[in-house]
């Protein structure tokens, strides 16, 4: 079944949430993804397969930087290009908005998320030390060149 990649809407809230609810400890709410869907620094994009939200992303536009807030995708449709095709997407996203540069924290343990990003271009530039609640680092990381 084909998958959908749009904007987020007021209607996806609840289908992120879950997604949210499915890949991260330390959940957002609701409301704070309704915030995002209001703010006009917020960029967030859904996957959307037969009407259910398998996944999103989103990325805040900060002068001439896309700073990634998160990226999530239910486990049963993991490891089959959703989050590779998100972080593309958004990254077109990103260079509409004027910014050729993205960047994000990842947890020092995410593996898998950090063998996303550098095959995606981005590369580690720092660590936030006990970034996160459980004491764990954050790896900061770089995109520059959006646009090649």
């Amino acid at each position: 079944m084909k998958i959908i990649y749009r904007p987020m809407e007021s209607k996806d809230l609840q289908g992120v949430f879950l997604v949210d609810q499915q890949c991260f400890e330390h959940n957002w709410t609701v409301e704070a993804y309704e915030g995002e869907v209001n703010n006009m620094l917020a960029n967030y994009m859904v996957a959307e397969q037969g009407g259910e939200i398998i996944g999103f992303g989103g990325f805040w536009a900060v002068i001439d930087e896309a700073q990634i807030t998160n990226i999530g995708v239910l486990e049963k449709n993991r490891r089959c290009g959703v989050a590779q095709s998100l972080l593309k997407a958004m990254g077109q996203w990103a260079l509409t908005k004027s910014c050729p540069a993205m960047t994000l924290e990842v947890r020092a343990d995410n593996k898998a998320a950090i063998a996303l990003y550098e095959a995606n271009g981005f590369e580690k530039a720092g660590v936030r030390k006990n970034y996160y609640d459980n004491k764990i680092d954050g790896i900061i990381m770089w995109r520059y060149d959006l646009g090649k």
